[in-house]
């Protein structure tokens, strides 16, 4: 007790210095300019002669590392714990076996990829270089730790993969804006308007920044699971995307992955110097006072290899109060031996970031006042990140391979909303000190807003291992992983908020004389212990059969104190513990092999099945905010019984893959449904940020992907199509910001989710140095967050297209330019129902959409320099 009555003191003060450290915050990263970004330029330089200084065989320079990189990386291909000393020497005899592999936006055969000779003066030069000119698999992580995968063919389900040059050559300011712009049955649905903070939904499940969103999505980074352990949630700006080697989208209720694999997993590796040897310097600016530096630094001595990147972004925004400013490092040392298949690296990933979230507006607000206009405000965030990670695998012999990493993480979350009062019902005027700015129901005077403070703290560590065997019975092949995961967090989280007046362009201001009212102060741990065991076996080289296993146990201990709708203070202790065993189960099968039908153009052509199981237990922050009598806040924006129970999810995915040679085509077209058990949402209680989780019995999300890529001398193109029917199954009813009892029925749709999505992309090379490429994103209409019933009006359909182009001047330096929404279309980006308590007197508040306006036309130029 005397612990949190000490935080509760400290916050209380905190909160006070919090007010006036924003505007100090953002003076200083104002003041960033010429000379910081001179500084850097100058220490990278020093950092990348380096080399010069070291002797001996070392392939770290743009002129050099070509000489030896047939030799170090051929040797290095063996010991690679990405595949099998026998799968290599497979994919080496078998070049007719190469996977389709995502590149400049689109897909491309390897084996041809390899055989193309340039065909200008000048190549573009990339960080990522082919490691080997030998074509091979392209191998699927099937695991979450890096280094142990198999190909692509063996696997049932519509895996999406990208490489990290890929986004080099798009620019977009975030990791989420490349798998928007991108990837088959994704879509962004920023309701908090900032670009580095969306919500990115796969096949209707979320990966989203905001707590409370139901979270659907897990994401890997180097094997550390990084959903927050307080409530799942996603910070995409603590991914530093330039270090970023390889993403792959995984399908399914993959049990693998372990928590929360409700809908996919995204599994991101991360750059080294032995695979990413060179430097990279680059800076771009434009459109709304943007400027981004952006450095990375590779290279390798004998056994040793090193890899360094930073990023220091800084935007105004082109809305009010938006602006952002991430500064990004990552770093990685390994040591890599042939002889002994020993690979061990050690890496740290630090972000330090200031960001402003906006939230949806008032439609009758952004046509009166234009798209810049904000509903209320200030709401900045900040977050930072420590993380070191130490990964290492050993091969053991020909068939058998183990691997296994540590890891610690340190987070702090904190964050301000100026919030309308939770229980306002008209607004008079705006007059400070505005005794009678506000009415209640009652229609009595009360203070206008609500400034929330809050604060989330997280410590975790946690450990994987994992043994690969990889066997040849005769003509019939094994591949299997065993492996372990044990995951501890430790959260403190806190919230309050301010009696406010609402001041000019709706910013709260406080009010001499109300002091801080303290709502949560809640420390918890967390545990989460898995075992899973994943089989393939081929007993023909035309058909596999792949099944899982996991077993999961979760634990979560909580503790403090919250308060109540009626002002008194309640113990939330609580000690909850899960259990869940996941299956998964499927094949594949190639009809032409099968039955001796040669056909060189599709001798490739795939036929796949698999059901598989995912479980998610409720997480810290939806266990405390489970009472109705207790609302939770969190820094959602106006999103919108005390056990929760777990949420299990079905799905069931067939489809076709296959490619057409002579063409470079690739295609691929799935099936898919997943049934959604007791899945958690959060119901919003007023106009505040303030609310509860609760279980909803059933949901469905059903849908059909078809992608095709290809290329055609100087052109590479994409497309795909994809559509989503994602319904609530259970009769129920839900809350939102303008009724306690809203009813639902099966078959009502779930809120900004587009039934329809389609997206394609081009590359050509028009000149020897001149390189174009265009992107285009069509989204159909969706129904309004809080819309269950599904009565009100829906956001229409929109479509965006984005350019990009690149001169090279030379083999070390290049310019680009690039382009967004070309034709400044309006588009909602994400919306939700609400009432908009600044109009409608004498009445109340006026129910109209809220929305969060997708960014105008922009317009970007930078330097990229490479040595």
């Amino acid at each position: 007790m005397l612990f949190l009555f000490s935080f509760t003191l400290l916050n209380q003060a905190s909160a006070e210095v919090i007010i006036s450290g924003i505007e100090i915050a953002e003076n200083s990263f104002t003041m960033i300019g010429f000379s910081r970004n001179l500084t850097l330029v100058i220490i990278f330089i020093l950092l990348s002669l380096m080399p010069l200084m070291l002797k001996g065989e070392d392939g770290l320079t743009a002129d050099n590392k070509d000489k030896l990189k047939d030799k170090e990386l051929a040797s290095k291909n063996r010991g690679d714990n990405s595949q099998s000393m026998k799968r290599e020497k497979q994919a080496a005899v078998d070049p007719d076996q190469s996977i389709a592999l995502e590149e400049n936006g689109q897909e491309e055969n390897i084996s041809n990829a390899v055989a193309k000779k340039p065909d200008i003066v000048y190549q573009q030069r990339t960080l990522e270089q082919t490691v080997s000119q030998l074509p091979e698999v392209q191998v699927v992580a099937v695991t979450p730790l890096p280094g142990m995968g198999q190909p692509l063919e063996n696997l049932p389900g519509n895996y999406q993969l990208a490489k990290g040059e890929t986004w080099l050559r798009q620019e977009e300011f975030s990791l989420p804006q490349f798998m928007e712009r991108n990837m088959a049955s994704v879509n962004e649905v920023n309701l908090n308007g900032n670009p580095f903070l969306p919500n990115i939904n796969y096949r209707g499940f979320a990966g989203s920044p905001i707590p409370g969103t139901p979270v659907g999505i897990s994401i890997f980074y180097d094997g550390v699971r990084i959903n927050e352990p307080f409530t799942n949630n996603i910070l995409w700006d603590y991914v530093p995307q330039l270090a970023v080697s390889s993403m792959e989208v995984v399908p399914g209720s993959n049990p693998i992955y372990g928590q929360n694999t409700l809908g996919g997993a995204i599994v991101i590796q991360t750059k080294d110097g032995r695979r990413n040897p060179g430097s990279m310097i680059q800076d771009y600016a434009g459109a709304w006072g943007t400027n981004d530096l952006e450095f990375q630094h590779g290279g390798y001595k004998g056994k040793w290899d090193w890899f360094l990147s930073g990023n220091w972004f800084s935007q105004e925004g082109w809305r009010q109060q938006s602006s952002s400013y991430v500064k990004q490092l990552f770093g990685k040392v390994g040591y890599h031996d042939d002889t002994t298949g020993t690979d061990i690296h050690l890496e740290y990933t630090g972000a330090d970031n200031l960001l402003n979230i906006l939230g949806p507006t008032p439609l009758d607000m952004l046509q009166t006042a234009g798209n810049s206009m904000i509903y209320t405000g200030p709401n900045p965030q900040q977050d930072n990140l420590n993380l070191v990670n130490l990964i290492a695998s050993q091969v053991l012999t020909e068939e058998w391979t183990i691997g296994a990493n540590a890891y610690f993480r340190e987070s702090d979350f904190s964050f301000n909303n100026g919030n309308i009062a939770n229980n306002v019902d008209q607004f008079l005027g705006f007059n400070y000190p505005l005794d009678a700015q506000a009415l209640d129901q009652n229609g009595m005077p009360i203070p206008a807003g609500e400034w929330d403070f809050g604060n989330i703290n997280q410590t975790g560590a946690g450990a994987r291992i994992q043994a690969q065997w990889d066997k040849k019975f005769d003509t019939m092949e094994n591949y299997m992983v065993a492996g372990a995961s044990f995951d501890w967090s430790q959260n403190i989280f806190n919230s309050g908020f301010y009696p406010a007046a609402m001041g000019p362009n709706y910013n709260n201001i406080t009010i001499p004389g109300f002091p801080f009212q303290q709502q949560f102060v809640v420390p918890g741990f967390s545990d989460f212990v898995g075992l899973y065991l994943t089989d393939t076996f081929s007993p023909t080289p035309w058909f596999h059969l792949t099944g899982a296993l996991r077993d999961n146990y979760a634990q979560m201990i909580i503790g403090g104190f919250g308060v109540d709708n009626n002002g008194q203070t309640v113990s939330l202790s609580a000690a909850e513990r899960f259990h869940q065993l996941t299956p998964a189960a499927g094949f594949t099968f190639q009809p032409l092999r099968a039955f001796s039908l040669v056909d060189p153009q599709m001798e490739d052509l795939t036929f796949y099945f698999n059901y598989s199981e995912s479980f998610r237990a409720p997480m810290p922050g939806e266990i405390v905010g489970a009472n109705p009598a207790i609302p939770v806040i969190l820094p959602i924006a106006q999103l919108g019984d005390p056990a929760l129970a777990p949420v299990l999810a079905q799905t069931f995915e067939s489809g076709l893959r296959g490619s057409i040679k002579p063409a470079s085509l690739s295609w691929a077209l799935s099936f898919y449904r997943t049934i959604i058990s007791n899945n958690i949402v959060f119901q919003n209680t007023g106009h505040s940020s303030a609310g509860f989780f609760q279980n909803v019995a059933a949901e469905q999300n059903q849908g059909i992907e078809i992608t095709l890529s290809g290329n055609y001398k100087k052109l590479g193109w994409f497309a795909n199509w994809s559509f989503l029917e994602a319904t609530f199954q259970a009769e129920l009813f839900l809350e939102n910001a303008i009724s306690t009892s809203v009813p639902v029925f099966p078959g009502n749709r779930l809120p900004n989710l587009p039934e329809q999505m389609f997206k394609a992309g081009i590359s050509y090379q028009i000149f020897p140095r001149w390189l174009i490429s265009a992107d285009f994103q069509y989204y159909s209409s969706r129904f309004l967050y809080g819309d269950w019933a599904n009565v009100y009006p829906m956001m229409r359909g929109f479509s965006v297209l984005n350019i990009q182009s690149y001169v090279t001047i030379n083999k070390y330096v290049q310019l680009f330019a690039f382009a967004t929404n070309v034709f400044n279309e309006f588009y909602a980006g994400a919306g939700m129902i609400s009432q908009n308590v600044f109009t409608g007197a004498p009445n109340g508040g006026t129910i109209v959409p809220f929305i969060t306006p997708g960014s105008p036309f922009g317009i970007w130029g930078g330097l990229r320099v490479t040595f």
